[in-house]
């Protein structure tokens, strides 16, 4: 899709692994934000 697209941002709720992200990090900006779950995770321990 990101080749159908071409988007300049794009932005991803949850993790980036890079398998997946790492190949298209040169052709568009990722914005991450962190899901609930994993925020919540953090802060408890």
């Amino acid at each position: 899709m990101l080749d159908e697209l071409t988007p300049e941002v794009v932005l991803v709720y949850g993790g980036m692994p890079e398998c997946i992200f790492g190949e298209f990090r040169d052709r568009t900006h990722f914005v991450n934000y962190p899901d609930w779950t994993s925020t919540k995770r953090r802060r408890a321990v």
